[in-house]
Parts: C-alpha cells; structure tokens; sequence
C-alpha cells in the first residue's frame, strides 16, 4: 500500500461502474457499487484507471490537501483503500465488508482459474510448466491477498491518525 500526500487536484469521471439490482418492489432500484476512475491526481502523481468504490469518490474533495491511501492489485491495478483530510480531521476507509467480499472473491476464483490455466499449459507444454503456472497463480492470489489485508489495516490506522 502506498500513501500519495499532496493536494488532491483532478478527479475523473467514473466509467463502468457495477451496478447491483435490488428487489423489484423496492423504491431503490438499481445501487452504484463501484467502478473506475479515468485519472486521480495528487500532489504530482497521476493515477490512471483507479478502482473506486461510490462512497470513495464521493468522498474525494478536489482542492483539498488530502491522504490517498492505494493498494496495488497484482502490481499494477490501483485500488483507493482510503482517504485522509489531516487539515479537517476527517479519514475514510472502505468498509471492512468490502474488504472482506474482495478477499473471499480473490481466494475463491483466482486460484481455480490458475489451476484451470496450469492445467492447459501443462497439456500444451508438459506437466513440469503446468505445475509452475498453477503454483505461480496460487502464490500470486495469496500474496495479493495478504498485502490487501495489510493495506487496510495500514489505511485504517493512517485514517485514524488524521482524525486525531
């Protein structure tokens, strides 16, 4: 997990958002979850194509000084798991619930999708490259699952602190 500090200066247009339907009786209707944000500038890092959750962006107060707290997901993907606002004493997390269903997801596809994908290879390839692949995807889930966790205990103790 990193912390980007700085002034929060362009936060871009949600695209994709996964929408979640609720009972048709219901005077809700369709709930925004979560999606992507086309570009987050902070201080002087841009980060492009960020994972968001509805109640993180609109949190996102542009022109504020701010704590970006982001979790990289497989190294690459940008994950905001917090914002902190030290100058008015305000932090938000993503809920623990998220973080949670994220986990389960995470540790339930992704290995059986590693497994199906070694077990291609090794058809393809030979069984020695199979198993490499499968335990590649293995390792890789768990790891990523791990510094998820770690990163949200490091996002809430940061939003803790900036509450302070």
């Amino acid at each position: 997990m990193k912390e980007y500090r700085g002034i929060l200066k362009r936060v871009g247009a949600k695209e994709g958002d996964m929408i979640v339907n609720t009972r048709v009786s219901s005077p809700v209707g369709h709930v925004r979850v979560s999606g992507t944000v086309s570009v987050i500038e902070i201080g002087d890092t841009v980060l492009r194509d960020v994972h968001c959750m509805k109640d993180m962006y609109d949190l996102l107060d542009v022109g504020e000084e701010a704590i970006l707290f982001v979790h990289f997901k497989n190294f690459y993907k940008p994950v905001v798991l917090g914002v902190a606002y030290p100058g008015r004493r305000r932090g938000f997390a993503v809920p623990l619930i998220a973080l949670i269903a994220n986990t389960i997801l995470s540790l339930f596809l992704f290995p059986i999708l590693s497994i199906l994908f070694g077990f291609m290879i090794g058809f393809l390839l030979g069984d020695v490259v199979g198993v490499a692949v499968m335990l590649a995807g293995l390792g890789l889930t768990f790891y990523n699952a791990v510094m998820l966790i770690i990163g949200y205990v490091q996002t809430a103790a940061g939003v803790r602190r900036a509450r302070a």
